[in-house]
């Protein structure tokens, strides 16, 4: 094979390391994003945690958008520390003097208390660990607590048994060789214990266990132990009649046994079982400015780290690798809080584009959100739409309705007769409005929905409706009606 050179021309795209980071700090949620700052302090010795002035007055963050704020002034001009909330927050807020703080997200120094927190907080006992302190207050031989521990050892998430009693025998051999009799008696003892269901092989046990330990004079009692026993089947369908017919009672002795059994927990061992709490921190907050609505960081990332002076006295050592050390670290440094700097920026003209374009929202909620698409808003923002995906990817906004995420407030279109155009989120809102006031022993059909739909002026169709309402879980109309 004859070897040659050649010289090609073209073009490719080639992402820096700078970018890179840039990107990846975009993506990422509040508490992962303070993970990532303690993460590069404790390796870069250049980085270190600001101190943030607690008199410090907030200012507008929408007046350094407007001046065209880059990289190098924006910390300057976004400086607000919003870390508590005002009570008239969502007054009016023309001078610009009420503004969020969140009490539990920033602590002494800037730095978010969510590690903190958790530092603090006992891990809670597991379903496991409550159920075999119960059973240490019991006398038992060394074979039936060998047992039991199996039992407990085999519970899923929602409480029930998950392992049959072969299955068991093979867990505890060879030490032990069970008989169904034993296996038996230890799962009664296991089951009798402080949390009624627990230790249950399917939901018509979890549901008679439940029954058992109320009092006789119980209103519906035994006809709930009837349905739970015999017509499970028939009652999850809600074919009430069936069950007139099958326990010859009238709709008031039916309504009393379903609404008891409605009562119970079909799964107790999910409130029994240890699950960290996930908390959600608003990435921005709306405030009323005049008549319209603004809206501003809640947290800046880039105010809370800065470079650190004390060692740039050694980027004159004698020593090339000394100095080449700390000249890359320095670098890395100084593109790090300028992505934070970037990140702040880029979310900041997201949230204010959206809370622009859905200021109707902020007064009436979801039955007032207009139509929009990330892609507008890359146009609009002159950025490119993944940038704007990463931008409203787990951050939440902060609104008079409560918290939502972002991607929330996009929603695709659908026609009005009027030519107009209506958001699809708008369109659900009207149909959970329609089905919350519907008769509950005459639930409304798809097909009525669609026609009510229709008279207002929205053309939708039947099958949009039926997939609407399975986005929102809502069971269809014959699984909504009542017994009476």
């Amino acid at each position: 094979m004859k070897q040659s050179l050649e010289i090609r021309h073209g073009q490719r795209l080639q992402l820096t390391p700078r970018l890179q980071q840039s990107i990846r700090l975009l993506h990422l949620s509040l508490v992962d994003l303070a993970q990532e700052i303690t993460a590069a302090m404790e390796s870069n010795p250049f980085l270190e945690e600001a101190e943030t002035d607690v008199n410090e007055l907030p200012i507008d963050a929408s007046a350094a958008l407007e001046a065209g704020a880059d990289d190098g002034s924006l910390e300057a001009q976004i400086h607000a520390d919003r870390d508590t909330c005002a009570p008239d927050y969502f007054a009016d807020d023309e001078a610009g003097n009420n503004y969020w703080r969140d009490s539990g997200g920033r602590g002494a120094g800037g730095r978010a208390n969510t590690e903190q927190a958790s530092d603090w907080a006992e891990e809670p006992a597991g379903l496991a660990e409550i159920l075999l302190g119960e059973l240490s207050l019991h006398r038992l031989s060394v074979t039936d607590r060998a047992i039991a521990q199996a039992i407990i050892g085999n519970l899923d998430d929602r409480g029930y048994l998950a392992a049959n009693f072969d299955e068991l025998r093979v867990i505890l051999s060879p030490d032990i060789a069970a008989t169904d009799d034993e296996i038996e008696a230890v799962l009664h003892l296991v089951q009798s214990l402080s949390h009624p269901g627990i230790a249950s092989r399917n939901p018509r046990e979890c549901l008679l266990l439940q029954l058992s330990v109320l009092g006789e004079d119980t209103p519906g009692l035994t006809n709930a132990q009837r349905l739970a026993d015999q017509y499970l089947t028939l009652l999850s369908e809600r074919r009430y009649d069936e069950l007139l017919r099958h326990l010859h009672i009238d709709r008031k002795q039916l309504s009393e046994a379903v609404s008891l059994i409605h009562s119970l927990d079909p799964a107790p061992g999910e409130h029994l079982s240890s699950s960290v709490a996930q908390y959600i921190v608003p990435d921005a907050c709306v405030y009323r400015q005049g008549r319209r609505w603004g809206v501003r960081l809640t947290q800046e990332s880039a105010r809370n780290v800065r470079l650190n002076d004390y060692y740039r006295q050694y980027l004159g050592e004698n020593d090339p690798a000394t100095r080449k050390y700390l000249k890359e670290r320095l670098q890395e440094a100084r593109w790090f809080i300028r992505s934070l700097k970037q990140r702040d920026n880029t979310i900041l003209r997201v949230a204010r584009e959206i809370v622009d374009h859905q200021q109707a929202f902020m007064a009436a909620g979801d039955s007032a959100l207009t139509a929009l698409t990330m892609r507008e808003v890359a146009a609009r923002l002159e950025l490119h739409e993944s940038t704007i995906s990463r931008a409203v990817d787990q951050k939440y906004l902060l609104t008079p309705h409560g918290i939502f995420e972002l991607k929330h407030f996009f929603s695709g279109q659908i026609g009005e007769a009027t030519g107009t155009t209506t958001s699809a989120r708008a369109v659900q809102a009207r149909i959970q409005k329609v089905i919350q006031s519907e008769p509950r022993a005459k639930p409304v059909s798809d097909s009525r929905i669609t026609a009510i739909l229709n008279d207002e002026g929205i053309l939708i169709a039947r099958r949009t409706v039926a997939k609407y309402r399975e986005q929102m879980n809502i069971p269809p109309a014959n699984r909504r009606r009542s017994v009476l």
